[in-house]
């Protein structure tokens, strides 16, 4: 098995389609087609379904293809890291949010400081599951998470809590009731654990927001420009709540803080990347 059967396969489940394939990867036909039955051959297992109009991926090739993701990314990672360009390649994931509100500064800082370590930070790439592979594949070095995995091969520390709070560009006298989750200017974003389970106890399991997003950035536009009203962490409400460009909201709910945590391996604890991350979180 090498990478470029890896690729081969790769291709046609995205595309579904030989020819095309092989004009992606700029190769014959005949040699996307022989690569991957070198694959099948090394594997014992028929990936593909095909015939003249459609190929399908075989219930083998369909657990196969994830494995196969993960390998062609540790690939790709493996190049970046051999650079002679740099000293070492940090990655680290998180919210979007967090990197946004809460360690900006501190990347571009540590950017100043250290101009030999290439930073890549991601913003929310997938699931949990995502998030677990890659720390597990050393893709990721540090994942920041509401929801660290729990996981025998992890170190978790917890960096901050966040106040939650409810925020609206137009100040209101009367307290924030049940029923006004259920009025068109409510707009709603989970935030992380405990806010979801907290919140679906307040207004049910059946409960649908009349307008929800999963982006912190576009929450606060849509707050900022509109006469909703909705949740924030403090750290990202305060700057405008100073300027009078939001109004905290009076609930009958307070909203349980959300913790974050940074997860890493713990074989790689002296992995200098590992140091140099968690120094760039101001964690020493």
């Amino acid at each position: 098995m090498d990478i470029s059967q890896i690729e081969a396969l790769l291709a046609v489940c995205k595309i579904r389609n030989f020819t095309k394939a092989a004009e992606f990867l700029h190769i014959s036909q005949s040699a996307v087609t022989a690569r991957i039955k070198a694959l099948e051959a090394t594997l014992g297992k028929t990936l593909l379904d095909r015939d003249k109009r459609n190929v399908r991926l075989t219930q083998a090739g369909i657990a196969f293809v994830p494995y196969a993701e993960r390998m062609l990314r540790i690939y790709e990672e493996s190049k970046v890291t051999l650079q002679e360009e740099v000293d070492h390649h940090l990655i680290v994931s998180g919210p979007g949010s967090v990197w946004h509100y809460t360690y900006l500064q501190n990347m571009l800082d540590f950017r100043k400081k250290h101009p030999r370590i290439a930073v890549k930070f991601l913003s929310y790439i997938d699931s949990s599951y995502m998030i677990r592979d890659l720390v597990l594949d050393g893709i990721v070095q540090l994942a920041i998470r509401y929801d660290p995995p729990e996981h025998p091969k992890f170190t978790k520390k917890f960096l901050f809590e966040e106040e939650i709070i409810l925020v609206s560009s137009k100040p209101r006298d009367s307290f924030i009731t049940r029923d006004d989750f259920y009025e068109q200017d409510y707009y709603h974003i989970e935030w992380g654990r405990p806010f979801p389970e907290w919140f679906r106890g307040i207004v049910g399991d059946a409960y649908i927001p009349p307008l929800q997003t999963d982006h912190s950035a576009i929450m606060l536009t849509m707050l900022l420009q509109g006469a909703g009203f909705g949740y924030l962490p403090r750290t990202i409400a305060d700057p405008y709540i100073q300027t009078g460009q939001l109004y905290e909201l009076l609930s009958e709910f307070t909203a349980p803080p959300s913790k974050l945590y940074v997860v890493y391996l713990t074989d790689n604890q002296d992995d200098p990347r590992i140091e140099l991350g968690l120094a760039m979180l101001g964690i020493q």
